[in-house]
């Protein structure tokens, strides 16, 4: 594999608590590498089927986007199965256009994977316990948008923060997106029925929100300089992060 011409990434493991219990996961951040070949990238690391749907893509933004994602995701899982042909890792697309991680050695894991401009994140985990996650630059210019998404309820908790406006808007909508992955419906439903009940810190820059709706779900938030990463999962379960997540973003 040619490696010089492999996106920059950073990894880590992700420990689930659930009660007595420790699940494994694993989180990765790909960044994009300016000039290198995107034919030449995909070739690395795409497998049959992922260079066949690669070659449809016309926009380099979307080819850009496709292959970070499908990186962050294929790293993610092979360090969780010990898989060092990243081409043996099959992400496959399924009937709602999301993610599905095929492997021939074990079938048991699960990825979510979201974009940013010139980077991408995505989490591996146990196919059992459904996660999803997004993440979404910090960017003044589109709170007008985002703001006619949210209940009037989230739209007074961003204007009771006051100073933070644009990251708390954006974290509320990386929440949503988040559960929509965790959900495998992406944002194809009224955006209402992703509406918080709850949305409150518990640490320095880091947010737990709740849901109406979907009450067995929760959101743990990161809100960094420039990004906002969200992270959905059960609601009595707890992401232990080996890596300062605030620092990256």
């Amino acid at each position: 594999m040619l490696r010089s011409k492999l996106p920059h990434t950073m990894s880590w493991p992700l420990t689930i608590l659930r009660g007595d219990d420790k699940l494994t996961a694993g989180l990765v951040v790909a960044f994009d590498s300016e000039g290198c070949c995107l034919s030449e990238l995909a070739a690395d690391f795409l497998g049959p089927a992922e260079q066949a749907y690669f070659s449809t893509l016309r926009f380099v933004r979307r080819q850009r986007s496709y292959l970070l994602g499908r990186y962050a995701a294929k790293l993610a899982l092979s360090d969780l199965l010990g898989e060092s042909d990243l081409r043996a890792l099959e992400i496959a697309r399924g009937v709602f256009d999301q993610p599905i991680a095929l492997c021939t050695r074990n079938q048991r894991w699960g990825v979510t994977i979201s974009h940013a401009d010139s980077l991408a994140v995505a989490v591996a985990f146990p196919a059992g316990h459904p996660m999803g996650i997004d993440i979404e630059q910090v960017d003044s210019a589109r709170c007008e948008t985002i703001f006619s998404q949210l209940s009037a309820e989230e739209i007074n908790w961003v204007r009771e923060i006051g100073g933070n406006r644009p990251e708390i808007a954006t974290a509320l909508w990386t929440t949503k997106e988040a559960l929509s992955k965790a959900l495998c419906t992406g944002l194809m439903t009224p955006i209402q029925i992703y509406n918080l009940a709850e949305f409150q810190p518990i640490g320095s820059g880091i947010w737990e929100g709740l849901f109406q709706n979907f009450g067995q779900y929760k959101a743990v938030t990161w809100i960094g300089s420039f990004h906002v990463l969200s992270l959905v999962l059960p609601k009595r379960s707890s992401p232990i992060l080996e890596c300062n997540v605030r620092e990256v973003l």
